[in-house]
């Protein structure tokens, strides 16, 4: 890279240890999904133990991924994760693409959308009107959470150990309650109005599948911060799959209790699955009790996306492709703070322009983030390679059938979501095209380098 785009010499601190990696990896997952999304997984399918298969087959296709980005944390611990791999396996191009779509919608888009409904959960406890409803909070939530992250990965860190915890402990509860309960609650009260699984097995499989895939990713946010990770050889690895396995558990065992307390046909007419069978199973404060743990999973969703995500940011700094002043660490804190201000910024913005409706951009960008998800985990392959004498602590159990798998999945899960949303995915296409004349322009501009993989 030219002398004009070098980057400073400080770099972020490794700080962070196997737990707090580990409940990085389960707090980017658990969000809101788990308890809404089963219910579109139920719809599509004929019965119950279809519903379990498919949640199993998804935690399945996480495990594969994180197998897979194990292997790529631990060769290239740097800030960035998926960025860092994609550049170093496909080049400039690609990887800014991936940084571009994380700050034009797939990051600040999550950001917005899900600080939103923290604060819709928070005005059905708390009137909202003397502050202006649920925006002025959804806004003061994403500023106070980058202001916690300026003041360095340790202090975000313990907010998201806190709030996982926590989360962990909600979900915990349901399930072991539905375990004690599960003979004494009777068959399913029958659900009017519950509607019809798909025509065909092959279809109903199709449809059910991407919200389980969505809901179980964003493990990979872990790997965003490797460069703050003490012994990444050794912890990346373990935090990902000890992670992954604590999801699984969590989701297979609160589906089988959203079956057992509502049935097939209560949990696909549901519009709230949690809250449904916790009523069921313990009563009315069991609904409040997940109301609860919805606000605390939430909120420890957005805090994980700003620690995570300002690492791609900064490292794009880092390559000239942003604001150079983003690619500086706090010489207090140790954190990238400049980049944190800059990704909260895009976030807020976003959340002015759409006044809170961010349903049909976020349609038509989640095909684009599972693009960049599946050709992150396609590195691995371009890597062996390019390098195949490079440093691999860990090397992905299965290579090459476990992440092909996962890249195969991935694929399905693009062409799941675009069919289901042409139109809206058509404008992720379009920002996918700006991008790459945004990368055009900085390239002529003399703003960053264009050479090749740097493994080629």
């Amino acid at each position: 890279m030219p002398a004009a785009h070098s980057a400073p010499s400080a770099d972020l601190p490794r700080s962070l240890g196997l737990f707090s990696a580990t409940l990085l990896v389960v707090g980017g997952i658990i969000g809101s999904g788990i308890f809404f999304t089963p219910s579109e997984v139920a719809r599509a399918l004929p019965g119950g133990g279809w519903v379990l298969l498919v949640w199993a087959a998804g935690g399945l296709v996480a495990l594969a991924g994180a197998l897979t980005y194990a292997e790529l944390g631990a060769m290239m611990p740097s800030a960035g994760g998926p960025y860092v791999y994609i550049r170093e396996a496909f080049g400039s191009l690609p990887a800014f693409l991936y940084a571009w779509m994380t700050i034009a919608s797939i990051a600040t888009g999550a950001l917005a959308a899900v600080a939103v409904g923290f604060a819709r959960s928070l005005e059905r406890l708390v009137p909202l009107d003397a502050v202006g409803g649920p925006l002025p909070v959804a806004a003061a939530t994403i500023a106070l959470l980058c202001a916690t992250n300026y003041f360095g990965v340790r202090p975000g860190a313990v907010v998201t150990n806190v709030l996982t915890v926590a989360k962990i402990a909600v979900l915990a509860v349901l399930v072991g309650g539905g375990v004690l309960l599960w003979t004494r609650l009777g068959a399913p009260p029958a659900a009017a109005g519950a509607p019809a699984p798909r025509d065909t097995l092959l279809v109903a499989l199709l449809a059910a599948f991407p919200p389980v895939l969505f809901t179980i990713g964003g493990w990979q946010q872990m790997n965003m911060v490797a460069g703050e990770i003490r012994d990444p050889g050794r912890t990346i690895p373990r935090a990902l799959i000890y992670g992954i396995l604590i999801v699984i558990a969590c989701y297979l065992g609160a589906n089988a209790v959203y079956l057992r307390a509502l049935g097939r046909d209560g949990l696909a007419a549901s519009g709230a699955v949690a809250a449904d069978a916790a009523v069921r199973i313990v009563g009315a404060g069991g609904a409040r009790l997940v109301g609860a743990g919805v606000m605390l999973s939430i909120l420890g969703f957005v805090n994980v996306v700003i620690l995570a995500n300002s690492r791609v940011v900064f490292a794009m700094a880092r390559d000239g492709y942003f604001l150079a002043a983003a690619g500086r660490v706090h010489p207090r804190h140790g954190s990238p703070h400049v980049a944190i201000v800059a990704l909260g910024a895009a976030a807020l913005v976003l959340l002015a322009f759409t006044r809170g409706d961010l349903g049909q951009l976020l349609s038509a960008v989640v095909f684009a983030d599972w693009i960049f998800f599946g050709l992150g985990a396609a590195s691995v392959f371009a890597l062996r390679r390019l390098r195949p004498d490079a440093p691999r602590p860990y090397r992905a159990i299965g290579y090459p059938a476990v992440p092909a798998f996962f890249v195969l999945a991935a694929v399905v899960g693009i062409v799941s979501s675009f069919v289901a949303a042409p139109r809206t995915s058509l404008l992720g296409v379009l920002l996918l095209a700006a991008g790459v004349a945004a990368h055009a322009v900085a390239r002529r501009a003399g703003a960053a380098p264009a050479g090749p993989p740097r493994g080629a």
